[in-house]
């Protein structure tokens, strides 16, 4: 019997090729004390190799990956799968950049077509003395903002392209970033945006644009003045490679005592800050206060409500105040010692009355989804305060010894 003839449907190839690509870029950034971080990645129409992502590698140790695959279509985001599991697979096993692109060069070389080839950035920050240790295999250089010098500094080495050569050669550098200094990655899809003529004269015009905004801004603002002038360029010319950027700001103390201003603090107390976008990072930021409160005796039923305090309030943050816009972060700061716990947390939204949240105990609102959470908060706490804007909720719990 003759089998029945099979036809590609190159649509539905591109759409599943689009899932796959989709599903490797990173949902949300890893936090840590003394940074900022935030990202913006804007896919183009065409099926590309772009990808990125942030690796929490220790509770010491940060890395960050950019890499992109030759040309475009399935082929291309099929590859540039197969490239992050690779990198994926030794990030966590290897703390030198250089070996790590050794041997993901090793295992992709096998398998990657003489028509294909990957560029990469690989660096490992850790957070102990903020030491960049970087390497590039021809990929875009990112670059250091030195708040110092009011510089860009380019992050080059040498290094062949990965999947090319059985014995790639990749050359190893070291940075320190002081505090006020700015570490940012991108895709050469930006150039686009600012010049589809000539790369060049885009990098130029990017990096000018660049270095007036760091002055100005945080990591996440950075990315919607970013994206503003994304869409207003999507308007004018056609963008043909996707768009990718990271930016790490190094918090110095005048900008750390800002935001615990910002927060209800005193400048002086020892706050702990933390920033999130997504509720996935809802329960790693409710364990580091969770953690201090359990170091200082507090009674395991105070520790309970705390936590649900905090998830309540994390995920009105996120979902009301910031609707989901995960160009937007939430900021966190607690301060717990032997008597109280503070926390603070803000979010980028408009605001809003604190008087305005109905009542959820009253007959005509108990079968309505409303204020449910917030009632809970402010029995299981406290002290509940809202500043003027409405955007920041500051909660206190007094530590009561057990008997």
């Amino acid at each position: 019997m003759t089998e029945p003839a099979t036809y590609s449907n190159p649509d539905k190839e591109l759409s599943i090729a689009r899932s796959i690509q989709a599903a490797m870029v990173p949902h949300y950034l890893p936090s840590a004390e003394g940074i900022d971080i935030a990202s913006l990645y804007k896919p183009c129409d065409a099926v590309g190799g772009d990808l990125f992502d942030v690796i929490k590698i220790s509770e010491d140790e940060l890395g960050f990956l950019l890499f992109d695959v030759s040309g475009s279509g399935v082929s291309s985001a099929l590859i540039s799968s197969m490239g992050k599991v690779a990198f994926m697979s030794h990030l966590k096993d290897f703390s030198s950049p250089r070996t790590v692109l050794e041997r993901v060069n090793r295992e992709l070389v096998r398998h990657i077509d003489v028509d294909y080839f990957i560029t990469a950035f690989l660096a490992h920050l850790d957070l102990h003395n903020n030491k960049l240790t970087y390497c590039n295999a021809g990929h875009t250089y990112p670059v250091v903002y030195s708040s110092k010098d009011d510089a860009l500094i380019p992050l080059k080495t040498s290094g062949l392209f990965v999947g090319i050569f059985d014995d790639g050669l990749y050359d190893e550098k070291s940075i320190f970033l002081d505090p006020g200094d700015w570490l940012i990655l991108f895709s050469n899809g930006l150039y686009g945006m600012y010049n589809p003529q000539n790369e060049l004269e885009g990098r130029r015009a990017f990096e000018r644009h660049l270095q007036a905004l760091v002055k100005q801004h945080s990591p996440g603002t950075l990315m919607q003045e970013i994206d503003k002038y994304y869409t207003g360029s999507a308007h004018n010319v056609h963008i043909e490679d996707d768009i990718n950027i990271i930016a790490v700001e190094m918090l110095t103390q005048s900008r750390k005592d800002k935001i615990k201003q910002q927060l209800g603090f005193d400048g002086s107390e020892p706050v702990y800050l933390q920033f999130i976008n997504y509720f996935e990072d809802m329960d790693k930021t409710s364990a580091v206060i969770l953690r201090s409160m359990d170091d200082l005796g507090y009674a395991d039923d105070t520790i309970r409500k705390m936590k649900i305090s905090l998830t309540e309030l994390l995920a009105n943050a996120i979902y009301h105040g910031n609707k989901k816009d995960h160009n937007k972060k939430v900021t966190i700061g607690h301060l717990v010692n032997k008597s109280y716990v503070k926390v603070s947390i803000m979010d980028e939204g408009e605001g809003f009355d604190i008087a305005s949240v109905p009542d959820p105990t009253l007959p005509e609102n108990l079968e309505r989804d409303c204020g449910r959470g917030l009632y809970i908060v402010r029995n299981y706490v406290d002290k509940v305060e809202l500043n003027d804007r409405g955007n920041r909720i500051s909660i206190v719990k007094h530590h009561f010894a057990e008997e």
